[in-house]
């Protein structure tokens, strides 16, 4: 798992140094407006030993406003029926991905591009269980689909004007929901989802058909400072023992200042006030979230797009600090506790006046609990901290840019 998360968050850094050759390359002279591709695909699955990839095959429709963004569709399939996992995995599987692929470089033999895509992960057989007699539990498989959040990007090679090659590696964070297993007269029992993340790595081909259009003139899109508010949707895991998954809606505000070409610091501040029931010893009540760090890409007649890497940090404003048994019940207390994150993702913006930006973010923000403590009735225990957590993230707001 650790090794797989390297590897994403290298070539995120990667993919941010290429943004440096975006205005000093030619581009290619036409492009089409429809594109067709069919690729082989390998997706990293969970298994007792650790992460397994299965091999499987798909096919790709794109949808070109010009030569640089798209609406891209890609649909995958894994034959292989794998290990079924409680609520998580199992069987074979099949993901539908919809989004905006972006080339931040471009010349006459190749492409540099990222790509933003949501979607659905279905799993043909989840493990599942039941006890309506409070008995012991029957297992069962089950169907399953899960929300996911395709990110990452690649490279593509011109091999004519109508014929690509292209290979590209994504990060694949994906929901578990929570769920209430009924135990029949014994009750319920609720437990908890989470952020899971898989890695993809895809090699194609595709052919475009239909008339050539020729690229349009590019001009640069001025502004070195930005300013404006944001809202933003997080689906993150929460620590409460009944609170589990789920979506945390917030508000704030972002900033960005260009400092060199194609490079941007850029950093948000958003405020989650929906707060959780319980509280754990990490993780409590409302979130106050800071990332600040870089964006690299272009800004081209109406649009621009971006990759950021960003760290930061969340502030929880009631984690679980003390728990003192007194005559008559259990005093909990909470306290402030803030933890380390790490923002990775894509940001488009469109540009619909003058010095008026519409911004769109999408990323899967890294969670790093380290260890803390709490007092249990005057002596002071060791809580130990998680291995990485994911939550996937989206944000839109309207900012104002000065030069």
């Amino acid at each position: 798992m650790k090794h797989r998360d390297d590897i994403c968050r290298s070539c995120f850094a990667l993919l941010i140094c290429f943004l440096a050759f975006a205005a000093a390359v030619q581009a290619q002279d036409a492009y089409t407006r429809v594109e067709l591709g069919l690729q082989y695909s390998t997706i990293e699955l969970t298994s007792p030993s650790g992460g397994k990839q299965n091999s499987g095959f798909g096919g790709r429709f794109d949808w070109n406003f010009n030569r640089r963004l798209a609406l891209e569709s890609q649909i995958d399939f894994w034959p292989e029926n794998y290990e079924p996992l409680l609520g998580v995995q199992g069987g074979q599987t099949l993901q539908a991905v919809f989004g905006i692929r972006a080339k931040v470089v471009q010349t006459r033999r190749f492409s540099v591009f990222g790509l933003v895509r949501p979607g659905l992960l279905h799993f043909t057989d989840v493990l599942d269980f039941q006890n309506p007699s409070g008995s012991s539990p029957v297992f069962f498989t089950r169907p399953e689909t899960h929300f996911v959040l395709n990110l990452g990007g690649g490279v593509e090679f011109y091999l004519s004007p109508r014929w690509t090659l292209r290979a590209d590696i994504e990060g694949d964070p994906y929901r578990v929901p929570n769920e209430t297993v009924s135990f029949g007269s014994a009750g319920s029992e609720f437990l908890t989802g989470k952020i899971n993340d898989t890695t993809r790595v895809s090699l194609g081909v595709s052919y475009r058909p239909g008339a050539l259009i020729e690229n349009e003139r590019e001009t640069n899109v001025d502004g070195k400072l930005e300013l404006g508010p944001l809202f933003s949707t997080m689906l993150i895991e929460r620590e409460g023992p009944t609170v589990g998954v789920q979506a945390e809606p917030g508000v704030g505000g972002y900033a960005s200042y260009r400092i060199y070409h194609v490079f941007y610091l850029d950093g948000d501040l958003l405020y989650f006030p929906r707060g959780t029931a319980n509280s754990g010893p990490h993780d409590g009540g409302t979130i106050l979230q800071g990332t600040f760090g870089i964006k690299g890409g272009i800004r081209r007649n109406h649009f621009g797009f971006f990759g950021k890497v960003r760290p930061g940090f969340n502030s929880y404003s009631d984690a679980l600090s003390s728990v003192s048994s007194q005559q008559g019940g259990i005093t909990l207390s909470t306290s402030r506790a803030t933890t380390f994150v790490l923002d990775l993702g894509g940001i488009l913006e469109f540009y619909p006046a003058e010095h008026g930006t519409l911004r769109i973010e999408a990323g899967d923000t890294h969670l790093y609990f380290g260890s803390t403590t709490i007092n249990i009735d005057g002596t002071t225990q060791p809580v130990p901290g998680y291995s990485l957590r994911h939550s996937i993230q989206f944000t839109v707001g309207y900012g104002w840019r000065f030069r």
